[in-house]
């Protein structure tokens, strides 16, 4: 029956959601009438009925027989949501802590890998991207150096939520982008005052005309390769990450050398320049800027 899917579906088993349903439509009843009506075991009505005056569903009235009747249900569901809600409370403070404890344990394995180690990963649709550039973001420890293609501000926004919290754990951002890029600032405006705070406070713009490629450093370990569209240069066509310390150091060099001939944009007087912050490219994904 679809009223005793509802009910298992918020916690009562099989067996208490129609002596329930059987309660609430007879009215106060004994046991031997329940199980008639509900058609629960008769060697089990009597551990469901308690069970359901456990849970706060049912009364149960003291004489011989035992009389039962079902709470209003805009109570008794409300006290299975509350119970529901502590008890798995209870199991994410219990899982927290099991990953936790995971953690310190997992940090002693000592760890074999060569210095000299390159491992690399390669992401081609535009949701493989977004996921990406959040893992990139929640894994970052001290820095990101970025020359982010146009079609990378959409990428921008939908990491936003991961790249607030490197900010917050003491990443140092700096955007070395194109006049192009600062249309980002059509969808910053947009964002809580909390977040743009940081944002203001914490990301280093800098504008720069004259560099061919596009690319990223990570804590001085790891690059990040925007691959665009051979016939358009707008459209990304994959981005692929390289964890090799000497690579990311040469690149390093030459992003020092862009960011040296980029002219500082003032994040705030942009957005207070931002006349219409909704109207990011209507009607047009990011990805097929022209």
């Amino acid at each position: 029956m679809p009223n005793e899917r509802f009910l298992q579906d918020i916690g009562l088993n099989a067996y208490e959601a129609a002596a329930y349903l059987s309660l609430l439509k007879l009215g106060v009843s004994e046991a031997s009438t329940i199980y008639r009506d509900s058609e629960v075991p008769y060697g089990k009505i009597y551990s469901v009925l308690e069970s359901l005056t456990g849970k706060g569903v049912v009364e149960v009235q003291a004489s011989r027989p035992k009389k039962y009747r079902a709470v209003d249900p805009e109570i008794s569901l409300d006290a299975i949501f509350e119970r529901r809600k502590a008890e798995v409370e209870r199991e994410i403070a219990v899982l927290k802590g099991s990953v936790e404890e995971a953690k310190q344990i997992l940090k002693t394995i000592p760890n074999q890998k060569r210095k000299d180690e390159i491992f690399w990963t390669t992401a081609i649709t535009e949701s493989e991207i977004k996921k990406f550039t959040v893992s990139v973001y929640s894994e970052v420890k001290k820095s990101v150096c970025i020359i982010p293609p146009v079609f990378g501000i959409s990428i921008v926004f939908h990491a936003l939520p991961e790249i607030t919290k490197a900010i917050d754990r003491g990443v140092h951002i700096r955007l070395l982008a194109s006049p192009r890029f600062k249309a980002l600032t059509s969808i910053l405006s947009n964002q809580e005052e909390e977040v743009l705070e940081k944002l203001k406070k914490s990301l280093d713009i800098r504008l720069a005309q004259n560099f061919h490629s596009c690319f990223g450093i990570v804590d001085d370990t790891t690059v990040v390769l925007f691959q665009p569209h051979p016939t358009d240069r707008d459209r990304v066509l994959s981005v692929v990450k390289i964890r090799d310390t000497g690579f990311a150091k040469n690149l390093k060099e030459e992003f020092e050398l862009l960011w040296n001939t980029g002219e500082k944009l003032d994040l705030q007087e942009e957005l207070e320049r931002t006349e219409n912050p909704g109207n990011f490219y209507p009607g047009k994904s990011p990805f097929e800027i022209n």
